[in-house]
């Protein structure tokens, strides 16, 4: 860090600097030398640092050499006969030679001597410098301004020095934006707006700090959600953070929605991520009155979803994902039946992880997970608004029926969908799946790759968008069921 707080305090001085510079400086001034009216030359000068400024409306005067030449003692006074250029002008300004004694000595004399201001020219040199006082009484007493000019330009304005012939100079100074004037209120607007963005930045960092403190668990949470340790025969099989099966004397922290992953997997996502369930997204201890969730837990679906919720008080160590009916699949993930008048026999999930994983990607436009067991052919979760929701219960029963050999001479219907087979493999172990494309129609000119794909108990399809290619479909929905599959549906 050394090198980056050096960097950064030379940067500050050559600010600083910059800006001295800027407004200390005394700039430019021009010597404009005149001759009956007429403009013939022009000379830059420099200002010097003590005595006044030269008026912005510009010194008109008649210019006189000093006399002695460099002013070092006490000048000859200008003429005092009227100047025949204008009767009314009694300005006279001194040409001074530098050198042999300091440029504030030889401005007082020429003040003493009555003239009105001074140029004092370099030898053998036409480099412009800042006159500056090495005496800070003499400077006080000067108040008239003078200017310094280079060598060339004293000896063309040595020819303007006869006042008889109408010649006369004028100073004037450079026109200088007035930085000071406009840097001092643009610095305390900038220095408020910096301010208040650093102010809010702030608020904002503080904000977030506590509202991930709020979604994370703290230690003593943890140490509350029991720790099972794994025995052979167990039900739990395989971690799905790190996709490794449970050996013998493995750690495994146990969920209150019955989900069961490594200690070393879960502990970390709980305390440092999320307090949700990885797979069901169900938060793991309920909000207290004294520490309400934010919107964005409310969305995932842990304050009042599922069902039976709100019916009972619960506490840490209560499941948020309750039973349903005995040997329905809410029993263990979730699963709730809907008892619609409509329809009895479709089945729905209180809520939709597993859809939301397989929409993600971009992919697929359509999905739905459902129950073929004979007799309890069902819904148990699909997109909401989707067509594949619509599948009945014939459906079902025909993607898993036994007699398969009309499937690619006639084909199957998914939703209401008419379907040409492309590749029928649900029985071959290892694969589970079958690969349809719908059929085109007189309101639906495009055509769409389904997979279907099987668990123990459950077909996962999922319809793609209509450039989706046909591989990526199986591998999301042989992914899911095969997740299915192991997990004991």
């Amino acid at each position: 860090m050394l090198p980056v707080r050096v960097a950064g305090h030379r940067l500050a001085v050559l600010a600083v600097a910059l800006y001295c510079s800027l407004v200390s400086s005394p700039g430019h001034a021009y010597i404009y030398a005149h001759n009956s009216n007429i403009t013939h030359m022009i000379f830059e000068d420099m200002p010097s640092f003590f005595g006044s400024r030269v008026p912005k409306e510009g010194l008109v005067g008649v210019l006189v050499e000093s006399r002695p030449l460099n002013a070092c003692t006490p000048i000859e006074p200008p003429p005092r006969k009227p100047l025949p250029i204008n009767n009314n002008l009694t300005n006279y300004i001194v040409l001074i030679r530098r050198y042999d004694c300091n440029f504030d000595i030889k401005v007082l004399h020429a003040q003493q001597a009555g003239f009105s201001a001074a140029i004092v020219h370099n030898v053998q040199s036409d480099r412009l410098l800042s006159m500056g006082s090495s005496n800070e009484t003499i400077a006080d007493e000067i108040e008239i301004p003078s200017v310094f000019t280079g060598y060339t330009a004293a000896q063309d304005l040595k020819k303007y020095i006869i006042g008889e012939s109408g010649a006369y100079v004028v100073l004037w100074p450079e026109f200088s934006f007035p930085l000071s004037y406009y840097l001092i209120p643009f610095s305390g607007v900038m220095g408020m707006i910096i301010l208040t963005m650093v102010t809010i930045l702030i608020v904002r960092c503080v904000q977030h700090r506590k509202r991930a403190r709020r979604n994370r668990l703290t230690k003593e949470q943890l140490k509350k959600i029991p720790i099972h340790k794994f025995k052979k025969g167990d039900e739990y099989d395989m971690c799905a953070i790190c996709l490794d099966e449970y050996e013998d004397g493995d750690k495994l922290r146990i969920l209150p929605c019955s989900h069961a992953y490594h200690c070393r997997c879960v502990d970390p996502w709980l305390t440092q991520t999320k307090k949700t369930c990885p797979v069901c997204k169900q938060r793991v201890v309920q909000p207290s009155p004294d520490h309400p969730e934010s919107e964005s837990e409310n969305e995932e679906g842990g304050i009042g979803d599922g069902p039976g919720a709100g019916e009972e008080d619960s506490t840490e160590r209560t499941p948020l994902l309750r039973a349903s009916q005995p040997g329905s699949p809410s029993s263990n993930n979730g699963f709730s039946r809907n008892n619609s008048a409509t329809d009895p026999t479709t089945i729905t999930m209180s809520w939709d992880p597993y859809i939301h994983n397989l929409m993600e990607g971009g992919c697929v436009l359509d999905a739905v997970i459902v129950g073929y067991h004979p007799g309890q052919e069902s819904v148990w979760a699909a997109k909401q608004g989707g067509t594949l929701s619509k599948i009945t219960v014939n459906e079902i029963k025909q993607l898993v029926a036994k007699d398969r050999n009309s499937f690619f001479s006639n084909g199957v219907t998914v939703g209401n969908m008419k379907c040409t087979m492309l590749r029928d493999k649900i029985n071959e172990e290892g694969d589970h799946t079958i690969d349809l494309r719908t059929k085109a129609t007189e309101g639906e000119k495009d055509t769409y790759n389904i997979c279907v794909a099987k668990s123990g108990q459950a077909l996962v399809i999922v319809m793609g968008m209509k450039d989706a290619h046909g591989g990526k479909l199986n591998l999301k929905a042989h992914g899911m069921a095969d997740y299915l599959r192991k997990s004991g549906y």
